[in-house]
């Protein structure tokens, strides 16, 4: 048993980089940081951290190429139309539209969490070919792979609630959960490039 976890955890850190990643992955694959955020698109606080942390987090440290970005799905049980959310964002990242999703999902997150309209939501950013070709691989088994596979990775961390980051670096793997303020993200991200 000590030899099946010691395997694993010597594999996590490689498979936080694995090719299976369509469209949810930001950055160069060699920077010396990996960070994962795991989130749940009906969250208030993911909400906060994508509106808010996210686009610094790619100015700052993405762009040049510091970090290396992997987006992952988490749909908490507690959120109704947190599992629709992620499968119409993920079935969108197969024709090149994950950002867009993701941002309009957010960006709307009060109406759609009360009404349940998603696929009309995420219709707003695609033009009609592009919707009608998410709405056919929503329940496609690659997209519920993909999202199972994110799900499976998050509660290996263990993920206990959203958002989490994964921060790895030089083979180390740092979980954060909750944290939403950019300058102790930002100070954690250059002490570990200092080292």
């Amino acid at each position: 048993m000590k030899f099946f976890a010691l395997a694993l955890a010597l594999l996590l850190p490689a498979m936080a980089a694995a090719p299976d990643i369509m469209g949810n992955a930001f950055g160069n694959p060699n920077a010396p940081i990996t960070m994962e955020i795991f989130s749940d698109f009906q969250c208030p606080a993911c909400k906060n951290l994508h509106e808010n942390t996210l686009p610094e987090i790619m100015r700052e440290f993405v762009t040049p190429g510091k970090v290396y970005l992997i987006q992952r799905y988490f749909p908490l049980q507690g959120h109704p139309y947190g599992l629709l959310s992620a499968e119409y964002v993920c079935a969108a990242s197969r024709v090149g539209k994950f950002e867009q999703t993701s941002n309009i999902l957010f960006a709307t997150q009060p109406v759609w969490s009360e009404n349940g309209h998603v696929e009309q939501t995420v219709d707003t950013v695609l033009t009609p070919t592009e919707a009608k070709k998410v709405k056919s691989l929503v329940n496609d088994p690659g997209v519920q792979a993909q999202i199972q596979h994110d799900v499976l990775e998050g509660r290996a961390v263990p993920v206990t609630q959203t958002p989490t980051l994964l921060v790895t670096h030089a083979m180390r793997r740092y979980p954060i959960a909750g944290l939403t303020d950019y300058g102790l993200l930002r100070s954690f991200l250059n002490d570990l490039l200092k080292k």
